[in-house]
């Protein structure tokens, strides 16, 4: 049985907690928080059976095998390195971490301790995404000329997101970094030569990072790709796939093909507030997010000593093309605050 720990108490983790229970030979046992009120609170929601107010006494808890840490951005980083310096395994949502050099850092450090850093990025494991992935590497649509990713809908839940010191940066580190990941995923994690980038903050003005950002990106074959990371869409979210190749090309709408259709006369309160009306819904959300797949590629990793789905690897390169682009994005006039 392998024994997961949770650092945070947020709206993501619910998802982690039902993709644990799901799992066989997976069993959560622990989740921390800043006060004990929402540690315990989280761990009757999520059947836990133990509760911290402090995220090092989980990490040295003996009872934890594996770490997910599924706090504020800012925090990834410290809480990771701390896990991997007690000896732990750990599974780290995304982004990895703030900076580029905090990514490295805890790539080295848990390279040398011989535990595994994960990358807990789900969206290239949701199955209509995975096919198309599949599809793609299978040569399905020919050669590929460009890959689109879209993520947007009407902004987070909570305001650490919006300052740059505590989440490291907009709509990009929040949502482009799936993105990425997905498209990287397409095109067999090619490098990328060139990325340019237009970012903008339209609905956020006491906010000092980006809710609006679309960048291109050059992959060393030729494919151009392209990511829009949007926090003022209005109506739902939408998370939307598109391959065109020679021979021909594929799309996938994670939100709104699955043909089960509700109608609402109210709003529902919740991370992304709907309006009322007719509206179209996922049957299995924890399966079609992807984040079953993601607890079984971890038991595999950490059972099997399998390579992760994604890797502390994928998530320093995220970083690096997220980096990139606000450092193109900044060519185009847009003043950005370091």
């Amino acid at each position: 049985m392998i024994r997961v720990g949770i650092c945070g108490a947020g709206h993501i983790v619910p998802n982690h907690a039902q993709a644990i229970a799901r799992t066989d030979g997976v069993e959560l046992v622990a989740i921390s928080s800043r006060t004990m009120a929402s540690a315990r609170k989280m761990a009757r929601q999520c059947r836990a059976r133990q509760a911290y107010d402090d995220h090092r006494a989980l990490i040295e808890s003996p009872e934890v095998d594996v770490v997910l840490v599924a706090t504020p951005n800012y925090q990834h980083a410290e809480l990771a390195l701390r896990a991997i310096d007690a000896g732990k395994h750990v599974m780290v949502e995304k982004p990895l971490a703030m900076t580029v050099a905090q990514g490295r850092r805890m790539v080295a450090a848990a390279k040398r301790a011989g535990v595994q850093l994960i990358y807990a990025e789900q969206l290239p494991l949701a199955p209509k995404f995975a096919r198309l992935i599949a599809m793609a590497r299978d040569g399905a649509f020919g050669e590929i000329y460009m890959v689109r990713q879209i993520e947007r809908h009407a902004g987070p839940y909570s305001p650490w997101f919006f300052q740059k010191k505590t989440a490291g940066g907009g709509a990009l580190m929040d949502l482009g970094c799936h993105s990425l990941a997905v498209v990287r995923e397409i095109l067999g994690k090619q490098a990328v030569r060139r990325v340019s980038a237009v970012a903008r903050t339209f609905g956020h003005p006491e906010s000092d990072v980006d809710d609006f950002m679309i960048v291109q990106l050059e992959f060393a074959g030729g494919t151009i790709g392209v990511v829009e990371s949007n926090w003022l869409h209005q109506g739902g979210m939408d998370s939307i796939t598109e391959i065109f190749g020679s021979r021909g090309n594929g799309y996938a709408d994670l939100f709104k093909g699955s043909g089960l259709e509700l109608y609402d006369e109210k709003p529902a309160p919740g991370l992304h507030a709907r309006l009322g009306g007719w509206r179209k819904t996922q049957v299995d959300p924890c399966y079609d997010n992807g984040y079953v797949a993601q607890m079984e590629a971890m038991r595999a990793t950490v059972l099997r000593d399998a390579s992760p789905a994604q890797s502390g690897e994928d998530g320093v390169a995220i970083l690096e093309i997220m980096a990139a682009a606000y450092r193109a994005a900044k060519k185009w006039g847009v003043k950005l605050k370091e």
